[in-house]
């Protein structure tokens, strides 16, 4: 079988998959509270598992890093067990994963991100990559509770919970938990928390856009850690979600890497 997770290489065969022009996944975690019922690493499994499935069906045009686990969770802090780190880290951390990567030769790079709060970071690290190495990096959700773009219309379709029931340890990562890692699922212990204010111009729920952006600290509006609906969630939809997730990414991908690095031009 192809190889398809990047730590899995040897130096050999990493200049072999620059060779082939392989795209590279760096998926992006948290170690955080996701309610009574889910394990703290919820967004490590579903991130991961996402970007190695996509990369274990489609091995000869990409491969996966292993997720890097902690991400911006100051916010999170009241709750026991969460993780975190300071912005400037992340920042610099997640820019020279895909900086490492660029200088063995690959030009095109995704970080997908499994966190919220860790987006904008993410984004950022992005584009620093391409100012310091001239390839191509770009950042983008592999999770539909951070942003679902993906596959915006399954979810409306296919959904149980009212607008408000995904946000955080909701209907989604619990459903996708269900599929991924059901031992790890403690579903008599999921309760229902809306605490999230749906506002005119705010909110988080899918698809109604939100204006701008805004985080509180996180027990000021959850006393469980949950903001959305876990109670009606089901493996089945998260099979589907998980499934649907990896055959839309690698399609993107696979547009994501015909973008051409084109020369500069400084008009000074």
């Amino acid at each position: 079988m192809t190889k398809f997770r990047y730590d899995e290489l040897t130096w050999m065969e990493v200049r072999e998959a620059v060779a082939v022009k392989k795209a590279i996944l760096i998926p992006i975690g948290s170690i955080e509270d996701h309610g009574p019922h889910l394990p703290l690493n919820t967004d490590n499994i579903i991130v991961e598992a996402v970007c190695f499935e996509v990369a274990r069906r489609v091995p000869d045009e990409i491969l996966s890093l292993p997720v890097l686990p902690v991400g911006f969770e100051d916010h999170h802090m009241d709750f026991p067990g969460s993780l975190t780190s300071s912005m400037e880290t992340l920042l610099t951390f997640f820019a020279d994963a895909a900086i490492s990567v660029a200088r063995h030769g690959f030009t095109h790079i995704m970080l997908v991100n499994g966190h919220g709060s860790n987006s904008s970071l993410v984004e950022l690290a992005a584009r620093k990559a391409v100012l310091q190495t001239g390839v191509i990096v770009g950042a983008m959700a592999g999770n539909a509770a951070v942003d679902d773009v993906l596959i915006r219309d399954l979810i409306a379709a296919h959904r149980k919970s009212a607008h408000g029931g995904i946000g955080h340890a909701c209907e989604f990562e619990t459903a996708m938990m269900l599929y991924l890692r059901p031992d790890l699922v403690q579903m008599d212990r999921a309760v229902r928390e809306m605490g999230v204010p749906e506002l005119k111009y705010f909110n988080w729920d899918h698809p109604k856009p939100a204006a701008y952006t805004w985080m509180d600290w996180w027990s000021r509006f959850s006393r469980s850690g949950v903001a959305g609906d876990p109670t009606v969630a089901t493996r089945e939809f998260g099979e589907m979600m998980f499934n649907a997730t990896v055959e839309r990414m690698i399609e993107l991908l696979r547009e994501f890497k015909e973008i051409p690095i084109k020369p500069r031009s400084d008009l000074h």
